[in-house]
């Protein structure tokens, strides 16, 4: 009876959930098309905790962008991008709110630098981890159709072409296999963060008497290398390393 009961109120709590998230989130988006973004985001914030929903967080992303607050947009559309890589929408409005960004920070041909954990981590989020999964599934049964027939003798089966078949797609199956164990790396080891203040002071240790190293501004993403408390570690992709408040640097 007990079983019975709990499957019962698991089951009116999911839907008393679902429909209250239906009802905020219409609420925000109805804000949000009569141009009181804040209202918005004070709605979408309300359903944004314990939520992977990539919608909610391109919504945000949109509101923020709207209310010219270009950090929180980049970090709701690098959150948008995390769960599906494939919104172009929010691609195309990233790129238009990181072009706000006014931290470039430029190698030694004053391009901008790209290199480091940063650019592992945008490469990588451009793949997606269930259909890497599905070209490699079908890849691996290939792999071994080959060469069952192979041994069997089909005569569909030619030996030397198959032979060469076979070799390239255990190359293929490699190098997906190498994306998938990538993707799953960046994703659970390799932490990004958004300075999200007009402007912050990075500071020598985790702790506001530690002296400033450098400046960092509104929009500038940058890689969480550890955390104390209050404090995340930051290294820049020029290398450059210091202390920011957990305040004015969120976690994507």
């Amino acid at each position: 009876m007990k079983i019975i009961f709990y499957i019962l109120f698991t089951v009116f709590t999911i839907n008393v959930f679902a429909e209250n998230f239906e009802n905020i989130f219409q609420n925000a988006n109805e804000s949000y098309k009569k141009g009181e973004y804040q209202k918005a985001v004070n709605l979408y914030q309300l359903i944004e905790k314990n939520n992977e929903n990539d919608i909610l967080f391109y919504n945000m992303g949109n509101a923020y962008a709207k209310l010219e607050k270009f950090g929180y947009a980049i970090l709701y559309y690098e959150k948008s991008l995390s769960i599906n890589p494939n919104n172009s929408d929010a691609l195309f409005n990233l790129k238009m709110v990181n072009s706000k960004n006014i931290d470039k920070i430029l190698d030694k041909s004053g391009k901008i630098e790209t290199v480091g954990s940063n650019a592992v981590y945008t490469f990588l989020r451009s793949f997606d981890m269930t259909l890497l999964i599905i070209v490699f599934l079908i890849l691996w049964i290939s792999f071994w159709v080959i060469l069952i027939g192979k041994k069997v003798n089909l005569s569909v089966f030619k030996k030397n072409s198959m032979t060469v078949l076979s070799i390239l797609l255990l190359i293929v199956i490699l190098f997906n296999g190498m994306f998938i164990a990538g993707k799953y790396y960046s994703s659970v080891h390799i932490k990004l963060g958004v300075c999200v203040e007009r402007e912050i002071n990075v500071l020598e240790g985790p702790d506001e008497n530690y002296r400033s190293l450098f400046t960092v501004h509104e929009g500038l993403k940058s890689q969480i290398t550890s955390e104390r408390n209050d404090w995340y570690e930051i290294t820049l992709p020029n290398g450059n390393i210091g202390w920011v408040k957990k305040s004015s640097f969120k976690k994507i």
